[in-house]
C-alpha cells in the first residue's frame, strides 16, 4: 500500500515537495495544511502551481489530523513544538526542514518532548534538508574511505538572493546595522541547527565532543541594494561568514562553514564559489566538491531542501519510535527516477 502523506504548508519549501510527493511511486499525497487563512479551503494544485488534484487545504489541525496520514512533512516558516506535538501523539511521522535536526536547538526541555511525544505514538522524528541534513549525509560517505579521521569539514558557500524569503534573512541580522548590539548572538541562535548538525556528524563517527563553538564575520552593503522582496541600505548588513566547530582535546574535529550574502555589492567582497566543498583530514586525506544547479527563478529553488525529506519517508516510516537521525537510517536516494526512451 502507498504511505499516505500530508504537506504542513505550501510556501518556498512546501510547493517543491508536494512536487515530489506526487513524482514518487508509493507515495500518495492525503492532505495539506494551510497556515495562512486565504490559502484554506483552496486545492493543492493551485496552492502549488498544479492542475487541481482534488485535495483541499486545511487550516483545522484536529481535521488535518483526522485524515490519518502515515506522515507529514513539515515545513513551515516558523515552527511549533505544541503542533508537533500533536502530530506525533496522534501517530503520525513527521519529517521537518523547519531549523530542526535533532530538536537540540529549540532547547533541551523542548527537544526531550518531542521525543517522548514520538514513542508515545510509536513514529520516529527525522530533521532534514540540504544543510544541515544532506551536507553532512555526503560528508560522512566522504569519510567511509578512511581508516583514520583527524578531522572532517563541510564549507558551503551561496549567493542567496534568489532566495525570497526577508523573514528568514532579517532573523539572521541581515539589514541591521553591523555594531548592532547583540548580532553576533543574534546570528548564533536563529542557526542553532547547525550545532545539532555538528553533533550528528560527530556521533556518526563515534566521538563524544567537549564543545561546539561559532564564529561570526559580517559583510555590510557598498551601495543601497533592492531585491525585490527586500531591500538593504548602504552600510547595513548583506553577507554572513560564519564556522561550527566541534571540539575534541582543543582542536576542531567538526566543522561547518557557512558563506552567506545578497546582491552584488558586499564589503569584505568574499568570492561566492557556489556549493560545497568537503574535507577529511585522514589517512587517506580527501577532498570533495559538489555544486547544486537549481533554476535562478521558480518554485523548484528549494527542491534541494525539500527533496531529501520526501527522500527519507519509507526510511523514516520504518524507523524506531522516537527521534531518529541521519546515521541511524539506510542509504536513502532518490526514489522518481526518469529514464529516457
Amino acid at each position: 500500500m502507498a504511505i499516505r502523506v500530508a504537506q504542513w504548508t505550501t510556501g518556498e519549501v512546501g510547493r517543491p515537495a508536494v512536487r515530489a510527493v506526487l513524482a514518487t511511486p508509493g507515495l500518495e499525497l492525503v492532505g495539506c495544511f494551510a497556515w495562512s487563512k486565504d490559502k484554506v479551503g483552496k486545492d493543492v494544485g493551485e496552492l502549488c502551481k498544479l492542475p487541481p488534484l482534488g485535495i483541499t487545504s486545511t487550516g483545522d489541525l484536529d481535521e488535518f489530523i483526522a485524515l490519518r496520514p502515515d506522515v507529514v512533512l513539515y515545513m513551515p516558516l516558523v515552527w511549533s513544538v505544541d503542533e508537533m506535538v500533536r502530530l506525533l501523539e496522534a501517530g503520525i511521522n513527521v519529517i521537518s526542514t523547519a531549523n530542526f535536526i535533532t530538536g537540540h536547538s529549540y532547547g533541551e526541555e523542548e527537544m526531550r518532548r518531542l521525543d517522548q511525544a514520538a514513542k508515545n505514538g510509536g513514529v520516529s522524528l527525522y530533521g532534514s534538508g540540504v544543510n544541515p541534513g544532506q551536507a553532512s549525509a555526503v560528508g560522512l560517505t566522504v569519510a567511509a574511505v578512511c581508516r583514520e579521521v583527524e578531522r572532517l569539514s563541510i564549507f558551503e558557500a551561496a549567493d542567496c538572493t534568489p532566495y525570497p524569503s526577508a523573514e528568514t534573512w532579517r532573523s539572521v541580522g541581515f539589514g541591521s546595522p553591523p555594531d548592532t548590539p547583540g548580532l553576533a548572538e543574534t546570528a548564533r541562535k536563529r542557526q542553532l541547527v547547525f550545532q545539532d548538525a555538528v553533533e550528528v556528524t560527530a556521533k556518526a563517527l563515534g566521538v563524544e565532543l567537549d564543545d561546539v563553538r561559532y564564529a561570526p564575520e559580517f559583510g555590510v552593503a557598498t551601495k543601497d541594494l533592492d531585491l525585490g522582496y527586500m531591500q538593504i541600505a548602504k552600510g547595513m548588513v548583506c553577507g554572513i561568514k560564519g564556522v561550527w566547530q566541534g571540539i575534541v582535546n582543543g582542536k576542531p574535529f567538526v566543522e561547518l562553514g557557512l558563506l552567506w550574502r545578497l546582491g552584488d555589492a558586499m564589503e569584505p567582497d568574499w568570492p561566492i564559489a557556489e556549493g560545497y566543498v568537503i574535507e577529511v583530514r585522514g589517512v587517506p586525506n580527501v577532498r570533495v566538491r559538489y555544486e547544486l544547479d537549481p533554476p535562478a527563478v521558480g518554485d523548484d529553488f528549494s527542491a534541494s531542501t525539500a527533496n531529501p525529506a520526501v527522500n527519507a519517508i519509507p526510511a523514516v516510516v520504518a524507523a524506531h519510535p522516537g527521534l531518529v537521525t541521519i546515521d541511524e537510517l539506510p542509504l536513502i536516494t532518490a526514489r522518481s527516477v526518469s529514464i529516457a526512451s
